[in-house]
Order: structure tokens, then C-alpha cells, then sequence
């Protein structure tokens, strides 16, 4: 349900923002196919082709990452044992980096 508000939020603001939309929704005799394409647009994931989001995800887990190994590198020339939350978020970055350029199987 939250996924709808999204959505109709959405919808509302494309509406708000492109008075052609508006001006199609009232001369157009059956307006029904513009509310559809405009439904249709605004269920698109707004960071779909955000490349600075995707830069930053990569660039944090990245350096998650590199810490969590030379953390671990350095503990284990210190002799000292590597704590298991070091080894987890590590594992966890590379993982979701791993995630991140995967492909999509809802892309094929």
C-alpha cells in the first residue's frame, strides 16, 4: 500500500510539474490513456539511472571494505585476534558490492 502513495504522490507531482500533462488531460476526449502513461512513468524507481547514488554506494562500500581488510591485516601482524564484526562487515560490503554489479534478472 505505501508503495501506492508513492506512486500516486508521484503521479501528482509529474501533474504539478508539466502543465502539457494537464492541458492533455482536458482536451483529450477519452483522458483515460493519459493517466495511464503518466501512472505508468511514475511507477519507474526514481534513482534508476542516478549515477551519483550509485558512485557514492560504491565508493562507501568500497572503503568499508579496504578498512575491514587492513583492519584485519593489521590486527593479525599486531598478533592480536580479528574481532568477527570486522570479518562480518567486510564480508557484507564486498558482498553488496558484488550485489551492486550483478545483473538485474528483472533486466533481461
Amino acid at each position: 500500500m505505501a508503495e501506492q502513495m508513492r506512486s500516486v504522490d508521484r503521479m501528482v507531482k509529474m501533474f504539478s510539474e508539466d502543465p502539457s500533462l494537464i492541458t492533455r488531460l482536458k482536451t483529450d476526449p477519452d483522458p483515460l490513456p493519459v493517466l495511464k502513461e503518466t501512472a505508468e512513468r511514475s511507477k519507474e524507481a526514481s534513482w534508476v539511472g542516478d549515477v551519483l547514488l550509485f558512485r557514492i554506494a560504491v565508493v562507501v562500500l568500497g572503503a568499508l571494505a579496504l578498512i575491514a581488510a587492513l583492519g584485519s591485516i593489521g590486527l593479525v601482524i599486531a598478533g592480536k585476534t580479528t574481532p568477527e564484526v570486522l570479518v562480518s562487515l567486510g564480508s557484507a560490503a564486498v558482498g553488496a558490492l558484488v550485489g551492486l554489479f550483478a545483473p538485474s534478472p528483472a533486466g533481461k
